[in-house]
């Protein structure tokens, strides 16, 4: 079952319990998974991650204090998430083309095949793609290597669409991220690093899976791929300076606080949480939105729809909304469905994370070529802060 709540006491709680783990020892078995009943070699602290519950400045931090440079290794993978959130950034049209294809007749038809129905109900007779496909369903969660199998399978030797296995990990995952979902499908597929692929293997399998799967009949080639254009590289936008007005404070699944939203030297006259999605993440966003408020001493506005935006905005008393940095994907495409719905103008300030600042314009070309920023993102005084001046 998915974790009981979404809270950042909880996932202070998961940091600690690990730590001890986050040096040679992930290092070594991180790409074992003894399954869902296990408490395994990895954190699980994703879904709190990726609603920013815990930042990744402070996972990477407390592993450095904990193990030294034994902990590069986790830092490293905590790193990726901000490595594929800049390589989106920059290159929108990716997400677009995926969103696109999601909604096209070829996407349908394949939909409707005995194949699809197999994969997504699990009934493929594949011993380890069943299994994680049950697992991923009810619990939310799949173990890294699990993922990049299932991945494998599902475009090399199922010969489905990658876009249509992204979709069913977003839909599912409680740490479900549009950029490292979409990316890493991708790379699997061939397409991140052109003319390379990830083929899963029954020995890689048996063997991450600690000798609890050995499925047959793997694809030993790679699915063909359509041939695609390079996606054009667009300039990250530049910081905005806060608003001078009075401002209502907008809460997301996309940034639920983390070490906090520094709003002192704001003009917050009140708080309102854009509720979608999955219900733990909804329940958390509107949980973080009533804490906030009270901590204010302001009141809170749930809103999904513009109607109920405007009645935030008339209590409030204000046009101006001030949030954290909105990345491509699903919630930024809500929002803007909502501000762009008819009626008077509302103004939007977006607050970029010091951490994503440094990040985000470093991850141009690949890992490696990103890595050499890490040493940067750790040595910032205050990675959670915002980068509120241009």
């Amino acid at each position: 079952m998915p974790p009981e709540g979404l809270t950042r006491a909880q996932a202070l709680e998961r940091l600690e319990t690990f730590l001890p783990r986050a040096g040679s020892a992930y290092a070594r078995d991180r790409n074992i998974d003894p399954g869902p009943n296990d408490t395994g070699h990895v954190s699980k602290l994703s879904p709190y991650v990726r609603l920013r519950l815990i930042g990744e400045w402070e996972l990477a931090r407390a592993a450095e204090k904990a193990h030294g440079a034994a902990a590069n290794k986790f830092i490293d993978e905590v790193c990726w998430r901000s490595y594929w959130r800049g390589y989106l950034e920059m290159r929108p049209a990716l997400w677009t083309r995926y969103v696109d294809y999601l909604l096209s007749d070829e996407a349908e038809t394949t939909r409707q095949t005995d194949t699809y129905r197999a994969a997504v109900y699990g009934q493929t007779g594949i011993d380890a793609f069943d299994v994680w496909t049950t697992e991923l369903i009810t619990t939310g969660y799949l173990h890294n290597h699990a993922r990049m199998s299932f991945a494998s399978i599902w475009v090399h030797t199922l010969r489905l669409p990658w876009q249509l296995g992204a979709a069913f990990f977003l839909e599912h995952l409680l740490d479900g991220d549009e950029a490292a979902n979409t990316l890493s499908w991708r790379w699997v597929a061939g397409l991140h690093t052109p003319g390379k692929v990830y083929l899963a293997s029954t020995e890689a399998i048996t063997t991450c899976s600690a000798g609890r799967f050995r499925p047959t009949g793997l694809a030993r080639t790679a699915a063909p791929l359509a041939s695609e254009t390079l996606a054009p590289v667009v300039a990250l936008p530049t910081a905005q300076p806060s608003p001078r007005a009075p401002s209502v404070l907008v809460v997301t699944s996309e940034d639920l606080g983390a070490d906090g939203f520094r709003v002192a030297q704001q003009s917050i006259v009140g708080v309102a949480a854009l509720v979608t999605g999955k219900a733990p993440v909804a329940a958390a966003t509107a949980s973080v939105a009533q804490t906030l408020a009270q901590q204010i001493g302001t009141e809170v506005r749930l809103f999904s729809s513009r109607a109920e935006l405007e009645s935030a905005l008339t209590a409030f008393e204000t046009r101006t909304l001030l949030t954290s940095r909105l990345p491509v994907g699903l919630t930024r495409t809500g929002l803007n469905s909502v501000l762009n719905d008819t009626g008077e103008p509302i103004r939007l300030y977006e607050r970029t994370r010091l951490w994503d600042a440094i990040a985000w314009p470093a991850a141009s070309r690949g890992f490696f070529a990103f890595r050499p920023v890490i040493a940067h993102l750790m040595a910032l005084t205050d990675p959670g802060g915002f980068q509120d001046k241009p």
